[in-house]
């Protein structure tokens, strides 16, 4: 029977450890996604305030 209880405890920190590192899986591409939309929102903010000027030649 101690031996039951010994796997149990074992599966059971093992379910722990794979959450925690889904939990932190998570928040890092929580983090990533918000890097990217800074980045993003701060492109589109500096291409709409500056001013672009073309050259075309025929």
């Amino acid at each position: 029977m101690s031996s039951l209880g010994a796997i149990s405890n074992y599966v059971l920190s093992v379910q722990q450890m794979q959450m925690s590192l889904i939990k932190t899986n998570v928040e890092m591409q929580q983090q990533i996604t918000e890097m990217l939309t800074e980045a993003t929102e701060q492109m589109a903010a500096s291409m709409a305030s500056s001013e672009h000027m073309l050259d075309i030649l025929v």
